[in-house]
């Protein structure tokens, strides 16, 4: 004779409870998932909106730096045009000219912004300043602050020189010159390795930099055709 336990046979009402209960607990679980992803995208929207924010007071930031920056570039350019200005008006100056008698040159004539043109009366290049004692002429480059770059287009500028032969330089030796208020070493190096003297602006002053012991000056020599 077996023991067997049966389940008590639930009725319709205590079913009923049971559904009613997964049916509460479902809910419950739905409306907790609901809650806490509604809760979820207001902290990704408010970490969003204050990203923006955040992003956009930087970017004024950045436009207030950019603007200042712009100001003192602009205040930079005036004050690299007055210098410049400075420089041309102490290479006019007779005490530079005759600095340049020791080298062996009476310069005491002065011509500035020459312009070089060929046949047709197209203006190929000028000449910042130039120098003038008889059968001798020096082509002088102004700058601030001359580059390497700038050494290497004055030696085209001289070739163009002695290519069009203007007016002035006709049947002359053309030397060349650079001038500048900061000079760098290698800027000076490739001046004097080029055969171009180098003159420097020091406050109200200019100055001839003495040359290496062998620098060599160059000329192109400038004969019409």
């Amino acid at each position: 004779m077996s023991n067997t336990l049966t389940q008590p046979t639930l009725t319709f009402e205590q079913t009923l409870a049971i559904l009613d209960k997964q049916k509460a607990e479902t809910f419950a679980k739905i409306e907790a998932d609901k809650k806490l992803h509604q809760e979820q995208m207001e902290k990704m929207h408010s970490e969003t909106f204050a990203k923006i924010e955040a992003d956009k007071k930087l970017h004024q930031e950045q436009m207030k730096e950019f603007k200042e920056e712009m100001k003192n570039l602009s205040r930079r350019f005036g004050d690299l045009g007055n210098r410049l200005g400075e420089i041309v008006e102490c290479l006019l100056s007779p005490g530079l000219k005759e600095k340049f008698d020791k080298y062996g040159f009476y310069f005491r004539n002065t011509t500035v912004r020459h312009e070089i043109t060929d046949e047709s009366r197209n203006v190929i290049t000028d000449i910042d300043v130039l120098l003038q004692d008889g059968d001798d002429v020096m082509a002088v480059e102004v700058k601030t602050k001359p580059t390497t770059s700038d050494v290497e287009r004055h030696i085209k500028r001289m070739e163009q020189i002695q290519q069009y032969a203007p007016g002035l330089t006709a049947n002359k030796r053309v030397y060349g010159a650079i001038t500048g208020a900061i000079i760098d070493k290698d800027v000076l190096d490739a001046a004097f390795e080029s055969g171009f003297y180098v003159i420097s602006q020091t406050g109200d002053n200019v100055d001839i930099i003495e040359p290496p012991s062998s620098f060599v000056p160059k000329y192109w020599d400038v004969i019409p055709k």
